[in-house]
């Protein structure tokens, strides 16, 4: 069963970024990584494309296939629960990194934008803090830019051998 974090922060705050550089670690350490962006709002670039199209006609899913690639856009009518949506992605994983599901209960590691009023360190279950400035914390506080120790204390964390 695959393991997994979310990474939560307010807007801007480095996430996307960070998800990217974890997921080039892990996968060099031979990990297979699922990602999952969580969002408010609902906010897909194909409305103008034959999937789109396929979507606001009523298909429920629609699948678009091409070499190196299978996209899966499934219709659901409220937020799907993150544990669907986990167990969906598991079979294909080691690890899951989630963008998101503040108050979920994954494992968290917060980014901290120290300009950014809507940056918190009291989330549920986190475990982790990634900041550009010192903090002050009992829990393990990382840079930025410190991918591969970030990327060590997950690993530990959650098992991954």
């Amino acid at each position: 069963m695959a393991k997994a974090i979310s990474l939560v922060g307010p807007s801007g705050s480095g996430k996307t970024e960070l998800i990217c550089r974890l997921l080039a670690w892990f996968a060099a350490q031979g990990l297979k990584v699922a990602v999952l962006k969580h969002s408010h709002k609902l906010d897909l670039a194909d409305a103008g494309k034959d999937t789109g199209r396929f979507r606001q006609a009523g298909a429920q899913v629609v699948a678009l296939a091409a070499p190196g690639l299978l996209q899966i856009t499934q219709s659901s009518p409220t937020d799907p629960p993150l544990t669907q949506v986990l167990t969906t992605l598991a079979p294909q994983a080691d690890l899951i990194l989630v963008e998101g599901y503040k108050t979920g209960p994954l494992p968290k590691v917060a980014l901290i934008a120290p300009d950014n009023p809507d940056s918190r360190t009291d989330y549920p279950r986190l475990i982790a803090l990634v900041s550009p400035e010192p903090l002050e914390s009992s829990l393990p506080v990382f840079q930025p830019h410190q991918t591969a120790e970030l990327g060590r204390f997950l690993q530990q964390y959650l098992g991954l051998g």
